[in-house]
């Protein structure tokens, strides 16, 4: 039920990438044998599944994202992972706007949302490795403003630190444009010169800011160097290990047994670090996810 699963470049097929169990994840999504009575505990899964749904009612009224709540087909996702001593996971994010993913965006009617990871592993200790890596503003770049999705609009990036730019592309013309909001968080400031056509991966959206803002100011979230969903073919993974991981203001939370971690899907990157422990590193983690703008386009 358990198969070698990573960060998957969209520029590659998923069998050139090279996954094994000795360096990625090993995971059992939920469908095929969720509910087989011979695959390991049905019962504490379908207890566990209970006690996820009431916490996913909960996050539709606390942030205000009403249809997280619903059921439906691909509403929802929930898996049992394992790394093995030496397996890690890069950078990356969970979410990323339909527009940005070619040939293979706007086909569902959902997004990921929130992420969930509940760990597993009793009497973990710092020295085991495996840490979740979070990379959050930093305390001095907070955002007064709402974060990771805008009127259906996903983020890519962070202008001056901590005012979230978000992707339109609903636009009258067909095309796409980047745009802020005021520190009220209620009119939006448009930041491209011009509307524009989403290019293939990878993508560099600073080029189409106006000229009168520094692109310097203006960072990125998801980029070909921090993710591999934003690389070409020729494209390395990034590692969990790199300077780049090591030098960024991070959180790192411990995957100890019990630990309930809740993040947004679109606008957190985070990372595993290397399990060194000689034991497996064990969680369940999984997506709860809202609907997209893909359901006006239907």
């Amino acid at each position: 039920y358990f198969t070698p699963d990573g960060l998957t470049n969209t520029a590659l097929k998923k069998a050139e990438q090279g996954f094994t169990g000795a360096a990625d994840r090993q995971t059992f999504r939920g469908g095929d044998g969720w509910d087989d009575r011979e695959a390991g505990n049905a019962a504490a899964r379908g207890e566990f599944a209970t006690l996820m749904r009431n916490l996913r009612k909960e996050l539709a009224l606390g942030l205000d994202r009403p249809t997280l709540d619903p059921e439906g087909v691909r509403k929802h996702e929930m898996t049992y992972n394992w790394y093995e001593p030496g397996a890690s996971l890069g950078r990356h994010l969970d979410e990323h706007h339909e527009e940005t993913k070619g040939t293979k965006g706007w086909i569902v009617p959902t997004r990921r949302s929130v992420t969930w990871l509940v760990y597993l592993n009793d009497g973990w200790l710092e020295s085991e490795g495996g840490a979740l890596r979070c990379y959050p503003r930093s305390p001095n770049k907070q955002s007064n403003t709402q974060v990771g999705s805008h009127d259906g609009n996903l983020q890519i990036g962070w202008l001056d630190g901590n005012r979230p730019v978000f992707l339109d592309s609903m636009r009258e013309s067909g095309l796409s444009a980047l745009y802020s909001l005021d520190d009220d968080g209620v009119q939006r400031k448009e930041l491209s010169s011009q509307d524009f056509d989403v290019p293939r991966q990878p993508i560099d959206f600073s080029v189409f800011l106006r000229s009168t803002i520094s692109r310097e100011s203006f960072e990125q979230i998801s980029t070909a160097r921090l993710d591999p969903r934003f690389a070409s073919a020729g494209t390395p993974a990034p590692s969990s290990n790199s300077a780049t991981a090591e030098d960024l203001y991070h959180m790192d939370v411990a995957p100890a047994a019990g630990t309930l971690v809740l993040f947004d899907s679109v606008s957190l990157p985070h990372l595993v670090r290397e399990v060194t422990a000689k034991r497996q590193r064990i969680a369940a983690t999984g997506w709860f996810h809202e609907d997209s703008q893909f359901q006006a386009l239907v």
